[in-house]
């Protein structure tokens, strides 16, 4: 029977993923017979867009403490041919080192790529203060010393730091989105869902060492509150209704964006939302969505309801 997963901010649909032990007549998850092989990361996968995109729904904003900030750091394409994906990494885990010695208790990034081939880095940070404009410097030109230490001349104005003004709203690759941690990283998550078909995420468009090997594309802190999962086991009958159901809370929510082009964009996504390419796949796939847990959690009593009022 297909597993419902419902995290604190969205929902997704398995195939069973469940079996019973021979030996304790219990039921097990099948990775605990055969765990998932661990193959070399090579960029942005469907595989991984979607585990980001599930990990940052169980994200626990309300115990996650700190003053939020987005920040971008970028680097010259003209050098990447002598930038290996280990070197970038490594300047990557310094940076957060730096950050940490500063007040920074969280972090979540993201590693994408523009059409020039370098890398483009978006990093959620969550600080234990109020930064003043000499902290913002200081944080920026950390990156900007230790890449020209190394070589690599990156320059001060091509990072960008901007504080999260909850109400207001910031700029997230040239769009205006809420300013709220939360919907900073729905949006990087919807936007990285696009997997390889995107420009920001195609191998052909990363750097010859880095196709072999790029190393992670999303990471965060062992310390990022995140919420536990849910995973009920449904009937067929019950699955068909849930999904239904998902589609028409997101068309409703779709329709009452305010801004007339990004609700347009919405509503066509919404209506869409259930197709998926491979038709083995398409039943479970499409159903996943930024959904908050407690209307996933009504959604899914309604279709059970119905089949209990059916009985």
């Amino acid at each position: 029977m297909p597993t419902v997963s419902i995290r604190a901010h969205g929902v997704s649909v398995s195939r069973n993923q469940t079996l019973v032990d021979p030996n304790t007549g219990e039921i097990v998850k099948l990775t605990a017979f055969q765990p998932p092989e661990r193959t070399e990361t090579r960029g942005w996968t469907r595989n991984v867009a979607r585990r980001n995109e599930q990990r940052l729904q169980q994200i626990d904003f309300a115990h996650v403490d700190g003053v939020p900030a987005f920040v971008t750091l970028t680097m010259p394409s003209k050098q990447m041919a002598d930038v290996s994906a280990a070197m970038f990494h490594a300047w990557l885990k310094r940076w957060l080192q730096f950050m940490k010695r500063h007040g920074m208790l969280h972090y979540y990034w993201i590693l994408e790529f523009q059409a020039t081939g370098n890398p483009h880095l978006h990093v959620l940070v969550w600080l234990d203060h109020t930064p003043e404009p000499l902290d913002t410097y200081k944080a920026l030109n950390s990156w900007v010393r230790m890449l020209n230490k190394a070589g690599v001349g990156a320059r001060l104005q091509g990072q960008v730091w901007e504080s999260i003004d909850v109400g207001a709203e910031i700029t997230v690759d040239g769009e205006r989105v809420p300013a709220h941690p939360e919907r900073v990283l729905m949006y990087l998550a919807k936007h990285a869902a696009r997997g390889v078909a995107h420009y920001q995420r195609q191998l052909s468009n990363m750097p010859a060492d880095w196709q072999h090997r790029s190393g992670r594309v999303w990471g965060h802190d062992r310390g990022l509150p995140l919420c536990d999962v849910k995973s009920v086991e449904v009937d067929y009958p019950t699955f068909w209704r849930y999904r239904r159901l998902v589609r028409s809370w997101r068309l409703a929510e779709a329709r009452c964006v305010g801004d007339a082009r990004r609700r347009a964009g919405a509503v066509v996504a919404a209506r869409r939302m259930l197709r998926w390419g491979d038709p083995s796949e398409a039943p479970y796939r499409g159903v996943s969505a930024w959904v908050p847990a407690d209307v996933s959690r009504r959604l899914l009593a309604a279709a059970e309801g119905v089949r209990d009022a059916k009985d």
